[in-house]
């Protein structure tokens, strides 16, 4: 097995087009960025944790197989996962479900269209089976009419007042759904990425940036595409990893993300060294001008700090 180890130097991304409709679901209605503000919850200790749950992020994308692909950022005691499942329509427009990433339905129940929308899930994990009913909301509170909707279905699908909660006003666990892989500009330092021939036609690739929680790593298993000289794992929200231009000694690659009803173009920077060849950077230069993406450019400060997490 071969690995690539390399330090991130600088990045570009800008956003692209708004996902394309779904039968009768209108992306402006149901695709982007949510917070969960209330959730009722039939999971077990549910009622015992409420009151330390924060809210939660949801980004609510289209595949180009018109499936829904939810990413969600949930908070569990002292840690914040996130979570992706693409999810098959039913008859209804508005019931989606994929059984084998234990979602058996995915219902919006009631929304205004435009602020808020009250959404029933039936899940199965491991040896768990249980429902919730979640409040998103565009904002991280509630209206009155968005709260009366949501204690109405919560009570009429039968949870108790112990299975029903407010979430605490901490936004740090929904930004990360929010944020994708990508910190904010103002908050990075010099990233890495460690890429291996994981399996026949597949990358196993670890990537490490300084986010709004402080330095975090992802582990992405990317497949080849049977056509195109690109890797993909769209249930992890990666469209494409394109390797442009390397003469080995630099890489600048295209990374395509999918996030909040849009997918997002970044270049990045890869270099066996901290410091970049002034060839390397023309070279990553000129292919942001060619893709419009000069004035999102940014050379990252050279804090390795970040990077020595997944580098030796």
């Amino acid at each position: 097995m071969c690995a690539v180890l390399v330090t991130l130097l600088a990045l570009a991304s800008v956003p692209g087009a708004p996902a394309a409709w779904l039968g009768r679901l209108d992306p402006e209605q149901l695709l982007g960025s949510w917070y969960v503000v209330a959730m009722a919850s039939g999971e077990k200790n549910f009622a015992l944790e409420k009151a330390m749950k924060n809210v939660e992020g949801v980004v609510v994308t289209l595949t180009p197989e018109n499936t829904l692909k939810v990413l969600s950022s949930r908070h569990r005691l002292e840690r914040c996962d996130l979570d992706v499942v693409e999810l098959l329509r039913q008859d209804s427009a508005w019931v989606f479900e994929n059984p084998s990433q234990g979602v058996l339905e995915y219902r919006v129940l009631g929304t205004n269209f435009r602020d808020y929308a009250v959404v029933f899930t039936q899940l199965e994990r491991k040896d768990e089976a249980f429902s919730t009913v979640e409040l998103y909301s565009r904002t991280h509170w509630a209206s009155p009419e968005a709260a009366r909707l949501f204690a109405r279905w919560s009570r009429g699908l039968g949870f108790l007042p112990q299975q029903q909660a407010r979430l605490q006003a901490d936004l740090s666990c929904a930004h990360r759904a929010f944020q994708g892989f990508l910190p904010g500009r103002d908050r990075r330092k010099l990233g890495a990425s460690v890429v291996q021939v994981h399996r026949v036609g597949q990358l196993k690739v670890i990537l490490a940036f300084n986010g709004l929680q402080g330095c975090q790593s992802h582990t992405l298993i990317l497949r080849r595409d049977g056509k195109k000289p690109v890797f993909r794992n769209t249930l992890r929200g990666v469209e494409g990893f394109r390797v442009l231009s390397t003469d080995y000694s630099y890489g600048v690659v295209d990374m395509r993300l999918g996030r909040a009803g849009r997918t997002s173009k970044t270049l990045l920077l890869f270099s066996r060294h901290t410091v970049s060849s002034f060839l390397s950077m023309r070279k990553f230069i000129d292919i942001c001008e060619i893709r419009e993406l000069t004035r999102g450019a940014t050379v990252l400060p050279k804090d390795a700090s970040c990077a020595h997490t997944i580098l030796p």
